[in-house]
């Protein structure tokens, strides 16, 4: 009877895609002059597993692409050959190979049939040339590698004949030299499968593979020992040659007793582990069914109140205890959703080895805070306008090597990417040691494409226009730019998550993109606030500030109303007339002040009820899509409120007031 793996198909193709991503790190990192030796041998495994798993599934042409795959490996970090850049860009475009045939089969869909074998073809041709290959000084004597006792325990119910047992041996076989092997019946239930194996692969790794197999509680692993110049095994041993076992008592465990120190770490290691791999959906729906305890909660403390304290001591202290909880759980729950942004990050070498090369650019690029967390939801959203931005910033900011010295700088451009927490956001910043933004180039494209982009406007405000759809200073179209397309897509990918771009730039020094982001998409930190009977929310981190103006504060310039806060007149948006609710001119004696990107619109309001957390619900999901709210959230009186869109809000009341002056010119 075969085994059954397709349970653990899904498994496989997210290892093998942390395998590939993991190959395609290290690649572009090594050092040419002196490749780490540890780098080199994590670069092997990450093959050896993938071609492990591609046998245990039946994936032939993958195996084997990955078993010479990792012969060319084995030899280079074996130092048997050179390495090379060459060498070097076909293991990665190898990498991407791999990674489309294993995405063809994770669908379903035949992978190209031709791919991995022109891809194995230039792999020998590049390893076959004579100058890449370097003879050994001297024959070394032969390591013996980890010599390991494996017992494995299977129900008698799964595997009722002995070939299954022979395809088992098979699959492990695969994985090192089998010295000898031995089966016995320990019960009507169950046998148990012995063997001494001999293999390079390291404990952890080979537990892994041996999990793709039979579950992990039916495994035993004892490291042996390791010796030098180890004769080859005897044929006579293989009846003896299982006299170090023991019988096993109970259904076995990982449990080791290693030989030496390094072992031990390893082998810890396994012990100490305790992650597990979920599907998203089961978190969001646990994070939906904590949202819905919180809306709960806020419910019972709102009714709760009007019962007086004094006479329900008891239901008091309950639903202050209830309230604690909750928001123990919310935030529990919200952190396994919390990744490091290194997810994004570690795909940027790559990116930028590629592209620098395709331009003829020397680039140093420096990542930092990639352990910063941020939610999945986000990360998933953030790669495409981070990949923009870095791309944006070595075709169109650092110059090439001849420019650069000419300039009084040294030829490799620096490139930083920088991640931080500051408060409930995180901030993402691109900075290069460019040429800078050219304001005369931008102004005059802003003019050729009729945009209103005046000589008196700051800086601040002039940068802001190539996030204009189709807007670009490249003086031709070429695959890397040119479209206008990137920096749109970055500041639309960003204001749908809440967040919002600055800039900067200086002249021959460079120029630094900064994204704002709020940790998680599943609760906001608003102000609640009432607008003629009506309660709406505002993200509290786009809220400047609240004030009562005094009359002569308040002016009309070119039709549209203004207030005066510490000397900037602010354009007045008013949220009744807006959304339909009155028709009244009149200036409420409430302001508050939003601010998105640098630019800032006072709202009229009715009244200031109050901050809190809310969980956010997608309107656009249950409803439709409506300008000027990003969603909506259930109160604790059990109404709907609707959280307002700042970004839309601040934007629109801008566009009006250039409307009117514009509109006033022209008269």
């Amino acid at each position: 009877m075969a085994l059954d793996l397709s349970r653990f198909a899904k498994a496989f193709f997210e290892e093998a895609a942390e395998h590939i991503h993991a190959l395609e790190s290290l690649l572009v990192t090594l050092d040419l002059r002196a490749p780490d030796a540890e780098s080199l041998n994590a670069i092997f495994r990450a093959v050896h597993s993938i071609k492990g798993g591609a046998a245990a599934f039946g994936h032939t042409a993958l195996a084997e692409f990955t078993h010479d795959f990792e012969t060319i490996l084995d030899r280079v970090r074996k130092g048997k050959l050179t390495l090379t850049k060459p060498m070097v860009d076909l293991f990665l475009k190898s990498g991407d190979v791999m990674r489309s045939h294993l995405g063809a089969l994770e669908q379903e869909a035949p992978p190209d049939p031709h791919a991995l074998g022109i891809m194995k073809d230039a792999l020998n041709d590049v390893v076959e040339q004579p100058a890449l290959a370097t003879a050994p000084a001297a024959e070394e004597p032969e390591f013996l590698s980890p010599h390991y006792r494996i017992s494995i325990r299977l129900a008698t119910t799964q595997y009722p004949d002995e070939p299954s047992i022979a395809e088992l041996i098979a699959d492990i076989g695969g994985m090192g030299e089998i010295l000898a092997h031995e089966t016995e019946q320990i019960d009507d239930a169950s046998l148990e499968l012995r063997f001494a194996l001999l293999t390079e692969t390291e404990v952890d790794e080979l537990k892994e593979s041996l999990e793709f197999l039979v579950p992990a509680e039916a495994i035993d692993i004892v490291f042996i020992d390791s010796a030098i110049a180890a004769p080859a095994p005897q044929a006579e041993e293989d009846e003896t040659a299982f006299e170090f076992f023991e019988p096993l008592e109970a259904a076995p465990v990982v449990a080791t007793v290693p030989a030496s120190a390094d072992s031990e770490v390893a082998l810890q290691s396994l012990v100490d582990a305790s992650s597990i791999r979920v599907n998203v959906a089961k978190i969001d729906q646990l994070i939906n069914l904590v949202g819905e305890l919180v809306i709960a909660e806020s419910m019972l403390a709102q009714a709760a109140g009007f019962i007086p304290q004094a006479d329900q001591p008891r239901l008091a202290a309950g639903l202050s205890q209830l309230e604690r909880n909750t928001r123990d759980l919310q935030d529990a729950v919200l952190a396994i959703r919390m990744l490091p942004i290194s997810f994004v990050f570690s795909r940027l070498p790559r990116l930028t080895r590629d592209l620098a090369d395709r331009l003829g650019k020397q680039i140093d690029l420096e990542m930092l805070g990639e352990d910063t967390e941020l939610d999945k939801s986000v990360i998933e959203k953030i790669a495409d306008p981070l990949t923009h931005l870095v791309r944006n910033a070595i075709d169109h900011g650092i110059e090439t090597a001849d420019r650069r010295v000419a300039a009084g700088k040294p030829p490799a451009g620096r490139l930083t990417v920088r991640a931080a927490h500051q408060g409930g956001s995180i901030v993402i910043t691109v900075t290069d040691d460019g040429a800078g933004l050219n304001r005369e180039r931008i102004l005059a494209k802003a003019r050729q494409l009729g945009l209103d982009g005046g000589d008196t406007w700051a800086d601040e405000e002039i940068w802001q226009l190539i996030f204009t759809p189709g807007f670009s200073t490249a003086a031709e179209v070429t695959d890397v730019s040119g479209r206008g397309v990137g920096m749109d897509v970055v500041w639309q990918n960003v204001h749908a998550l809440g967040g919002k771009v600055e800039m900067s730039s200086m002249a021959g020094r460079g120029t630094s993109m900064t994204i704002r982001l709020p940790l998680t998409l599943a609760i906001l930190d608003g102000m609640t606030i009432g607008v003629a009977n009506e309660t709406y929310i505002l993200p509290l981190a786009n809220v400047s500030q609240s004030l009562q103006p005094a009359a002569e504060d308040i002016k009309t310039v070119n039709g549209q109303k203004v207030v005066s806060v510490r000397g900037e007149y602010i354009p007045i948006t008013s949220l009744a007339r807006l959304f339909q609710l009155a028709d009244n001119d009149a200036v409420s004696e409430i302001l508050v002040v939003l601010e998105m990107d640098g630019r800032r619109t006072a709202l009229q309001v009715d009244a200031l009820i109050g901050q809190q957390q809310v969980v956010l619900k997608s309107l656009e999901t249950n409803f439709r899509k409506v300008k000027g709210v990003s969603g909506a959230t259930i109160l604790g009186d059990g109404r709907v409120a609707l959280i307002l869109d700042a970004g839309f809000l601040v934007s629109m009341a801008h566009t009006a007031q250039r409307e009117k002056s514009g509109s006033m010119h022209a008269a």
